[in-house]
């Protein structure tokens, strides 16, 4: 990449941020945006450049989606020569081949119960309209009661308002939209043996009568805290008992964050629900998925006249994103990238894990390409993030933790670039003033 090529004058890039000020709304900001925000005007494998000319290490794969870098002419090249052929064609009154050849792929890779994919535009849907098959099943069933939607605490399953209302306890602004029919379990515990699943357990005793589901992060976004594979285990065993279904939300952890394919697949469970997105186009397109067994499937095809499914989107299935889902997973196949993720995991908890010894870090945790290290405050953590870009990596901050998700296509010297500048970045931030 020729960095001549991305830098802007600096009234040009003044002018713009101008423009942003007046006209854009940030999303997660009700603010204007801070004149120190990296500027994006090109990227190529892990690197992005700002107007500036400045080269930044994404070690948060933008917002975890660039799961396979930047420019990857494989995925351009697959999108461009759908858009110039058939750009979509809807899905409502019709098909379109993309579609349906990566429904059939998801089903293989997903294999052997789930095997049925509704396409939708975003992880955030993906989760409502997981949230809507779960009501709809069990009032088709005869079972209108069951409308309980139970989730983790510390969850973050998407923006929209069903979505939000999962884990609303995690966050007070999202509390106070909480709809009717939601609830969080208490006792869940990542640290301890089985993750404290009595407390689910009691849950489901008490009132599985009313759950509809029960939903999961195999290895939750917010803070990468993964989910122990002997809670998922016990999880599927406690909605199988009380007539429950599993919905596990794979936004981003499906197709390779964690070095496998699906989180679930290291507990060695399947889910009668799976929502993907992010990794599914890699943040070339915009695409979400529900794949969900065809035993589930088939209680809304027996009962077209009673229920049918009246849910979807314009872009359902845009052949175009599809395109690039299908081109993705083979790039993911050719290349091996689960191989890499799975040795450049190691490599990063290995580096990350001596910063435990700082007084700072209050833990350090993750599984594949997906981790955090969570510091004494955010403060701190912000800190952190602010020296890092200094140093040219950008990563996430959530609360008090750094989360670190490069794309699944890092070197190993990318990682150690990334663990080498958090721990000198962690030595240097200050403690909070008093």
């Amino acid at each position: 990449m020729n960095a001549a090529r991305t830098t802007r004058h600096a009234d040009e890039r003044a002018d713009l941020l101008a423009v942003d000020a007046e006209h854009l709304w940030h999303p997660w900001s009700p603010t204007r945006v801070n004149p120190e925000v990296v500027l994006a005007v090109a990227g190529q494998g892990c690197d992005v450049w700002d107007a500036d000319g400045r080269r930044f290490l994404d070690a948060k794969s933008s917002g975890l989606n660039a799961t396979l870098g930047y420019g990857c002419h494989e995925i351009v090249e697959a999108v461009s020569a759908q858009l110039a052929h058939l750009m979509t064609y809807d899905m409502g009154e019709g098909a379109n081949v993309p579609a349906i050849r990566l429904a059939q792929r998801i089903a293989e890779l997903a294999a052997p119960r789930l095997s049925r994919t509704f396409f939708c535009n975003s992880g955030s849907e993906a989760v409502e309209a997981a949230i809507r098959i779960a009501r709809f099943h069990h009032a088709v069933l005869g079972d209108r009661d069951r409308t309980l939607i139970v989730s983790l605490p510390n969850a973050y399953h998407g923006a929209t308002m069903a979505a939000a209302a999962c884990g609303a306890g995690s966050s007070p602004v999202a509390a106070r939209v909480t709809p009717a029919d939601f609830v969080t379990v208490d006792g869940f515990d990542p640290t301890v043996a089985g993750g404290g699943v009595d407390a689910l357990r009691d849950l489901l005793t008490e009132q599985g009568h009313r759950i509809a589901a029960v939903l999961i992060e195999p290895v939750q976004a917010r803070g990468a805290h993964v989910v122990p594979d002997d809670y998922l285990r016990a999880a599927r065993e406690l909605c199988d008992r009380n007539g429950v279904l599993l919905v596990l939300d794979e936004v981003t952890t499906g197709f390779g964050r964690t070095g496998r394919m699906f989180g679930y697949q290291h507990a060695g469970i399947e889910p009668d629900v799976v929502c993907t997105s992010k990794g599914l186009a890699a943040g070339y397109m915009s695409i979400g998925a529900v794949t969900t067994t065809e035993s589930v499937f088939e209680v809304f095809d027996r009962n077209r006249t009673l229920a049918g499914f009246v849910h979807g989107h314009t872009h359902s299935g845009h052949a175009s994103a599809c395109a690039a889902g299908l081109a993705v997973l083979d790039y993911l196949a050719a290349h091996d990238v689960l191989a890499n993720v799975r040795a450049r995991g190691e490599q990063l908890l290995t580096g990350l894990a001596e910063l435990r010894s700082l007084p700072s870090v209050s833990v350090v945790r993750g599984r594949g390409l997906l981790a955090a290290v969570e510091f004494d405050t955010p403060r701190r953590a912000g800190q952190v993030r602010r020296l890092m870009k200094d140093r040219g990596v950008l990563v996430r901050r959530t609360g008090p933790n750094i989360v670190v998700a490069p794309p699944l296509i890092i070197n190993a010297d990318q990682v150690d670039r990334i663990t080498s500048g958090l721990v000198a970045a962690a030595g240097a931030a200050r403690p909070d003033p008093h």
